[in-house]
Parts: C-alpha cells; structure tokens; sequence
C-alpha cells in the first residue's frame, strides 16, 4: 500500500481538521485510528486497522507536547509496542507477564538535547594532527 489522495482524504474525514493540521506539524502524515492508551508523561497511542495503511505504518503517538518531541520522551514499554516487540500494549499487560524495573524511573524527564547549547560535548585532549597556517612574510633583497 502507498499514500493516496484518497487515504489523506477520508484520514482527514475520520479525524477531523484541527487534529490533521496537528498531525501535518508533527508527523508529516495524516492518520486515523483508535486510542490504545496513555502514558505517564501524557503521549497518546494510537492504532489502525485500516487495510489502506502503509504496512508496519499502523502504530504511531501523538505526543503531549507538540513543539519539542522525540522518541527519549516515551516509556519503554510504549517503545517496544510501536516497534512491532509485541502485540499487548503496556497498558492491557498484567500479572505475571508485567516487569518491574530494576530502579526507580526519574520523576521529571529531562530531555534530549542534541543540537542545542545545552548538548553534551567531551573535553578534547588530543594533540591536533595539524595546524593552521600563518603567513609570514620576508623582505625581499634588493
């Protein structure tokens, strides 16, 4: 399956005007389909069995907060679900089958800051393998 007209269309139908200028901003796509669930930082599940969907493209997340986003933002087991691991969203796993962390999960998640100025950079303490060039200039011989 590929996009369409008619799949952007009747996505758009389905999901209605406010939530597909939203989606168009974050995704670059246009998708309708049922809420799964919810997790601790307030992202949204969502999953398709629409036929005309591009194929492993049914699962995706809106995220809480749509101006800075990326995947370090969602729970592990939320992760795992997006990316086909497993059928059971966390949130429907109990018993046996639920995991327990091996440490207690940060109450405010710090975010991802690759390319901005808060971004990690490692102190360099390797001796250059070259050096700039600097003219120098003689007096000629007359």
């Amino acid at each position: 399956m590929s996009t369409s007209l008619y799949r952007q269309i009747k996505n758009i139908w389905a999901s209605g005007f406010q939530r597909y200028a939203k989606q168009m901003a974050t995704m670059g796509d246009a998708k309708a389909g049922t809420l799964v669930g919810v997790d601790d930082y307030g992202n949204e599940f969502y999953e398709t069995e629409d036929p005309d969907e591009i194929h492993l493209r049914t699962r995706w997340v809106e995220y809480k907060d749509s101006k800075t986003w990326d995947i370090s933002q969602i729970e592990p087991g939320w992760h795992y679900w997006l990316g086909y691991g497993t059928n059971i969203p966390p949130n429907k796993v109990s018993g046996e089958e639920k995991t327990v962390r091996g440490y207690e999960s940060p109450k405010i998640h710090s975010p991802n800051l690759t390319g901005t100025s808060g971004a990690y950079v490692p102190y360099n303490t390797a001796k250059p393998k070259f050096q700039s060039w600097e003219p120098f200039v003689s007096n000629r011989a007359s």
